[in-house]
């Protein structure tokens, strides 16, 4: 990019989900060590805003209320702009964010082009629909003639105050340290990524009965109701904490586990960036793209025959389903067993 050694303040808007927002660490990265000196600043959607600040990579994280009214995101926009960014980048690439940077209005805003939106950027960049999303949004950084090293993988610190604060949680439940701890997350941003409840809770017996494992149902506020109906279904005792944590609580609660099964939704990319080893269950979204990637070991599951996955669609097409249906709990300790997990 031109006048990179002018660049000393900077502002990246993403205000996409949990597991994009960890699929952008790498990203992030490489732009601190191109720009070490410059003060590096973010845009996220307000709920996952304390999470990110974690990020070393990040002098200042700013939260933004999706629900808000035009006026108020106006404001908000306005008072950023009194920062004068020499650069902004805009990963997220939708309409909003790309009012809201321009609203910002840094000297040279570059971002995902198309559908119109080139007329608010200066730069247009193009994301690779065929690469996994971290290389995605790293191959944005070679499109602006800076440095990248492909080989960095997601990581994710967590605050000593979450970790403090999380261990009251856990003893309030009968967290037991020295037992094997599988953690079970099983909500979904869509209800076709969400595996049965009836088979969670056939997984969790099994998991107990055969190898005394210590479940924790994991979850947001929204996963509540979930994980209580497969609590309701099971024959053995859980802890169900889905509800109980803030994001970085749960984020330290990932270190303590030794494996997490999810769907493919955020917690399990915060659980393998965290460094907890974990397996995914895909359904309709594209396992190329979006499988963890981070610090630790990561299996996925599918089903190996199906011609219509993954179709990206928040309702089965065709009405059956059977990219989760025709996933059994054996197949999935089978899986895990071949691979010395259990």
């Amino acid at each position: 990019m031109n006048n990179k050694n002018k660049v000393n303040k900077i502002i990246v808007v993403d205000l996409l989900y949990l597991g994009d927002l960890l699929f952008a660490h790498p990203f992030l990265e490489n732009l601190r060590a191109n720009f070490p000196d410059a003060k590096i600043e973010m845009v996220v959607n307000h709920i996952f805003a304390d999470i990110m600040a974690e990020n070393k990579s990040v002098d200042q994280v700013y939260a933004f209320n999706k629900g808000w009214s035009t006026s108020k995101s106006i404001k908000f926009a306005r008072k950023l702009k009194q920062n004068n960014y020499q650069l902004g980048i805009n990963i997220h690439g939708n309409w909003r964010s790309t009012f809201l940077m321009s609203l910002i209005n840094p000297a040279e805003k570059v971002g995902i082009g198309g559908f119109a939106k080139d007329i608010l950027l200066d730069r247009t960049l193009q994301l690779d629909a065929e690469q996994h999303m971290v290389k995605q949004y790293l191959t944005l950084l070679d499109q602006l003639n800076l440095k990248v090293d492909y080989e960095v993988k997601p990581a994710l610190l967590h605050s000593k105050v979450a970790e403090d604060s999380l261990k009251k949680i856990l003893q309030a439940n009968n967290f037991q340290e020295q037992k094997t701890t599988i953690g079970l997350n099983t909500g979904g941003s869509w209800p076709t990524k969400r595996w049965p409840a009836s088979k969670f809770a056939s997984l969790a017996d099994m998991l107990i009965d055969r190898y005394q494992a210590q479940i924790v149902l994991l979850g947001g506020p929204g996963d509540r109701e979930r994980s209580d109906k497969i609590e309701g279904l099971m024959r053995n005792s859980v802890i169900n904490l889905a509800g109980e944590t803030s994001l970085q609580q749960l984020a330290a609660l990932l270190r303590k586990l030794n494996l997490v099964i999810s769907n493919d939704s955020g917690p399990v990319h915060v659980a393998v960036a965290s460094g907890t080893k974990t397996l995914t269950i895909f359904g309709p979204s594209d396992e190329k793209k979006y499988k963890p990637l981070g610090q630790a070991e990561s299996l996925l599951i599918k089903v190996a025959e199906l011609d219509c996955r993954p179709c990206g669609e928040h309702q089965c097409p065709l009405g059956h389903h059977r990219c989760m249906e025709d996933i059994e709990p054996e197949d999935i300790v089978r899986l895990l067993e071949e691979n010395g997990w259990l």
